[in-house]
């Protein structure tokens, strides 16, 4: 897809109710003259979460969520930019343009290798049916797997041979450049063709968020090594951002309230056949941030299963704490030796497998627990190894009655002084290192806004007579802030040719701009609230000015002092006026 005309995107937003929209995906209920719910990408019991009719943009309160209707779909289905409005087009009735010269092809290969994927999958499913494949359906049998799961998670069979994939794809007119950047053949390196890099293995295609499958995880039925081989990283898939059996647990994961973190492929797949179904793995891999990202969007809470030697590392734990980095509450289930949750299931039960869940331990009181254990004895080098360990897990936790109820109790197992604790965790550094660190002045921190332009800001984008009333009192050029100014002029050209409502609207012209869009969306929140709008107004306008004559008369004595410095007289004369006039100002 080419570059969107912008008139298309505001065509969509006039034809687009957001109430409707949300209403669809949440069960809304009128407050005054907008609506509530609870947040649907966080989890909370008072419904913070705001759609705004007038202003047809949504915002909650809890989490700082924000925008438009095409923003809210985009976050709600993980959907990029251009597939929201893409996809908030159809439902408008609208065609979107394809416009030349600004589409570097991305788009059109992503698609083509979604396709690529797809036809190789249907081609292991269509192979696990045949003879040749008796010893792999036969192993999935073993395993505990019923038809109708292989079916759901489109598991199959890549057959031996060099070029049983890439002889079906040509018949269905898919390159073998395409199938060589999805991942599914192997360039020789002795000149000869490219060959099927799944051979003589059990298929489990690796899905994205949406559903679209993005790579593919291949088990041998032998001893061979490797046991698995997987996809490479590609266009559309990266290792880092993929949880497997996302596609299939995320409803399940927000009603649950909470999201199973587990390792394999069969580790997913056997709990959800014995309905389990908030369920994801890592495929052996740690942790990630944008893995956490996809998982704050459904829950708060994590439950982490380990196995009983994970179970009893401390460093396996440490790989936890970017989920308390993100803000999300941790919990430890251990299985007994030699289970994982395959195994564990199938050997006992679902509802076995539920009272592990059950039991499971907060991550500090499991940690504190392991440690203890670990580094037993009562002496003042065992408790500072025991400190070592779990500061930088309570650094790291984002609430802070959490992390002071932490540290409190940490003191008390430990009979330590929690004002020493407490100097001790200023030390603590994310890589487990203990060192001091120079504080550092940060000059410009993004969203650390003048109040006074905000609240103009807000006041702008609310109402096009307080936009006219405020560039015509003080023009744009008088603000500071570079974010507040592009949003400003934004609206200069906005309003030259509409008259509002301008939220969604603008918001959609800075969907490049995190900052720019949370700073409108602070600026509404301030307006919203504001009483005598036109006093706010006239006296943000006022204290602008002073602020700006104050920080000019700053800057001109700073350059004085250099001027004497270097006996400038002309530059002092000139400089000595320029200051005398503002002082004049500043007196009338």
């Amino acid at each position: 897809m080419g570059k969107i005309p912008q008139e298309i995107i505001d065509r969509i937003l006039d034809k687009l109710d957001i109430v409707e929209v949300v209403s669809e995906y949440l069960p809304l209920k009128a407050a005054g003259r907008s609506f509530k719910a609870c947040c649907p990408f966080h989890n909370e019991k008072t419904p913070s979460f705001v759609v705004s009719p007038d202003k047809q943009i949504f915002h909650c309160f809890g989490c700082n969520a924000g925008g438009n209707v095409i923003g809210f779909v985009m976050k709600h289905e993980n959907l990029s930019f251009p597939e929201a409005i893409e996809m908030m087009a159809g439902r408008a009735g609208l065609e979107i343009p394809r416009t030349s010269g600004a589409d570097d092809g991305t788009s059109s290969l992503v698609k083509q290798l979604y396709e690529a994927n797809n036809t190789a999958a249907e081609y292991y499913q269509e192979k696990l049916g045949t003879p040749e494949a008796k010893g792999a359906l036969d192993y999935l049998r073993q395993r505990g797997l019923n038809a109708e799961t292989m079916k759901e998670f489109r598991i199959g069979y890549a057959p031996d041979g060099w070029e049983n994939l890439q002889k079906y794809c040509k018949k269905k007119n898919i390159s073998a450049d395409i199938l060589r950047k999805a991942g599914l053949s192997v360039k020789s390196d002795k000149g000869r063709n490219d060959y099927d890099r799944f051979r003589n293995r059990i298929t489990f295609p690796i899905f994205n968020e949406r559903g679209n499958i993005v790579a593919f995880g291949a088990r041998i039925m032998t001893d061979s090594q490797p046991k698995y081989l997987n996809s490479p990283e590609t266009t559309v898939y990266s290792k880092s951002g993929i949880l497997y059996g996302l596609n299939f647990s995320k409803t399940a994961i927000r009603e649950e309230g909470r999201v199973l973190i587990v390792e394999g492929y069969m580790d997913v797949i056997i709990p959800y056949q014995n309905d389990i179904r908030n369920v994801v793995a890592t495929s052996g891999t740690a942790l990630t941030a944008r893995q956490v990202a996809l998982l704050k969007k459904y829950t708060d809470t994590a439950v982490v299963v380990f196995d009983a030697d994970q179970a009893g590392e401390a460093a396996s734990l440490r790989g936890l704490d970017i989920l308390i980095a993100n803000g999300l509450t941790v919990y430890i289930a251990a299985l007994p030796e030699g289970e994982d949750p395959d195994s564990f299931v199938r050997g006992c039960s679902g509802e076995a497998f539920r009272k592990v869940i059950g039991r499971a331990k907060d991550l500090f009181d499991y940690k504190l627990d392991l440690l203890l254990r670990k580094f037993s004895g009562s002496g003042i080098i065992e408790r500072a190894k025991v400190v070592n360990e779990m500061l930088p897990t309570i650094v790291k936790v984002t609430n802070a009655v959490i992390q002071s109820a932490y540290l409190e109790k940490l003191a008390s197992r430990l009979k330590l002084n929690e004002a020493a604790l407490r100097k001790e965790m200023s030390k603590v550094k994310a890589d487990y290192s203990f060192k001091y660190e120079e504080k550092t002045r940060v000059s410009s921190i993004p969203g650390n806004y003048r109040n006074s332009e905000i609240y103009l800001l807000g006041l702008a984008v609310l109402d096009k007579d307080m936009y006219d009333t405020m560039a015509g009192e003080m023009g744009l050029d008088m603000f500071i802030d570079e974010t507040v100014k592009k949003v400003m002029f934004l609206l200069r050209d906005f309003y030259r040719s509409e008259k509002g409502p301008a939220a969604g609207k603008i918001l959609s012209r800075l969907e490049d701009d995190e900052n720019a869009k949370e700073a409108v969306l602070r600026g509404i929140a301030k307006a919203d609230i504001t009483g005598d709008k036109d006093k706010v107004l006239f006296d943000c306008i006022a204290h602008i000015r002073k602020e700006n004559m104050e920080y000019e008369l700053k800057n001109l004595t700073t350059k004085l002092k250099h001027a004497e410095a270097v006996r400038d007289q002309s530059a002092v004369n000139e400089l000595l006026a320029r200051i005398n006039r503002l002082h004049k100002e500043k007196v009338t």
